[in-house]
């Protein structure tokens, strides 16, 4: 019984994701769309269950519940009704996917995470505008074809670059872990004695191959694509995702004499980086994150550092005056120029985020929508490094890459490329399901069907 659940509820969202990801597009779809998710919810909560027991569920209702309070005080539906569809969507897959289990339900989910990060890549790159925002990249954006396709709801056509930077910087240390799969794989079967003929062995070996060439072919990629995108958020970021992998691996390997040097090196960096900042005059920071060609675009336009300072600073006037209930899901944009206008930004542009991730949450839904948020991801860290290292380190250092990111830029919550966001939780929320039925009575219990 529980699979039909599961088979019906995928059907429900593949069917669904178009009209939520684009709900202006075909409005009366969208509602039919919403409709059916919360009839289909409401009947499984009476006859089967509400949902699956994890440990983000008390995070998850914090949050749910600043999210219904931000989307009823807009001022602005339109602007709030797509973010609002969007974060649906991703509430809906991280349901689907928590409810998945063992290692078939772990394959399952990464099939749906790697379809999701290929789909956002592939309409990203067909869709985006390359914008030559750094000399030495430019030959290469010269030789990239035209824009190739076009979306609904979007003034630019496509897919921001920036946005398409912050996905990549989320699936690069992914790529990263699934390379790091593939060499214990292929180390572990080259360890193994040869009690089998030559040609049963060869099989496996040619097998494990095949995976080491795509994962450093889906290294190679991520890494190319976010170097295109030019966005300096998401090369620090995903800089921040690797170097994280890479400590995180050592730090748990057998050499714990290496545990004192990470330390070292994390601290020389972080003073490093606060010498740096504090001392660096701020037109030398606006020069580095500066562009000189830059159109002024849907997500951004020409934010030098000091423009962040600026949008940071409204932000927080937004937060002081709406505390508990934020500004309205996704209508920053609309309240900044109302009240609380620019100077060093063009009042015509259109800024759609803090460029901050948690400054625009606690705008969006308020500072219980925050600490909502903050309490996921505490959850999410301590589910990735309390299981098999293979599987969460990799999505702790992309976590950390995503969220390095927002510090200067941010995927607002609903924004479409978002969804993975919530995919990369259903994945950790697997992992702690699976645990949790593993040791028996360490976890809430399940009756099946």
């Amino acid at each position: 019984m529980q699979r039909v659940y599961n088979y019906f509820e995928w059907g429900l969202l593949a069917v669904s994701a178009p009209f939520l990801l684009f709900p202006t597009f075909r409005v009366a779809g969208t509602l039919v769309a919403l409709l059916v998710l919360a009839l289909f919810w409401l009947v499984s909560a009476f006859i089967h269950k509400p949902w699956t027991p994890t440990p983000f569920n008390g995070a998850l209702l914090l949050f749910a519940l600043a999210t219904g309070v931000g989307i009823l005080v807009t001022a602005w539906p339109e602007v709030t009704l797509s973010k609002a569809t969007g974060l649906v969507l991703g509430l809906g897959l991280f349901r689907a996917m928590a409810a998945l289990r063992g290692r078939g339900g772990w394959r399952w989910g990464v099939l749906v995470l790697t379809g999701l990060g290929s789909g956002i890549a592939a309409v990203g790159a067909l869709s985006a505008k390359f914008y030559v925002k750094i000399p030495i990249i430019a030959p290469l954006i010269a030789r990239l074809p035209a824009r190739l396709l076009t979306l609904p709801e979007s003034p630019e056509g496509g897919v921001s670059a920036n946005q398409l930077a912050g996905i990549l910087t989320l699936y690069l240390p992914l790529a990263l872990g699934f390379l790091w799969w593939a060499l214990n794989r292929l180390r572990a079967r080259s360890s193994e004695p040869e009690s089998q003929g030559k040609s049963r062995a060869l099989r496996p070996r040619t097998l494990d191959l095949t995976w080491l060439l795509l994962a450093a072919f889906s290294v190679l990629l991520t890494g190319g694509l976010l170097v295109i995108t030019q966005s300096r958020s998401g090369w620090i970021g995903g800089t921040a995702g690797a170097v994280t992998l890479l400590g995180l691996v050592l730090w748990r390997s057998q050499w714990r004499w290496l545990r004192g040097v990470l330390l070292a090196l994390v601290a020389v960096v972080v003073l490093g980086a606060a010498v740096f900042v504090a001392r660096v005059p701020s037109e030398v920071l606006d020069r580095v994150w500066g562009d000189s060609v830059v159109t002024e675009t849907e997500f951004t336009g020409k934010v030098s550092f000091s423009g962040r300072l600026e949008i940071w600073s409204r932000a927080l006037y937004a937060i002081q005056d709406f505390p508990f209930t934020g500004c309205g899901l996704g209508t920053l944009r609309k309240v900044v120029p109302l009240l609380y206008p620019l100077f060093t930004i063009p009042p015509d542009s259109d800024i759609a985020h803090a460029h901050n991730i948690f400054l625009q949450t606690a705008a969006d839904i308020g500072l219980p929508g925050l600490i909502a948020y903050l309490a996921l991801l505490g959850v999410a860290f301590g589910v990735a490094w309390r299981s098999d290292p293979q599987k969460g380190l990799p999505f702790l250092a992309a976590l950390i890459a995503l969220h390095t990111y927002g510090l200067t830029d941010a995927i607002a919550l609903g924004s479409k490329p978002g969804i993975a966001f919530w995919a990369s939780l259903g994945m950790l929320a697997i992992l702690a399901v699976t645990a949790w039925e593993v040791k028996g009575s360490d976890g809430p219990k399940e009756h099946h069907d």
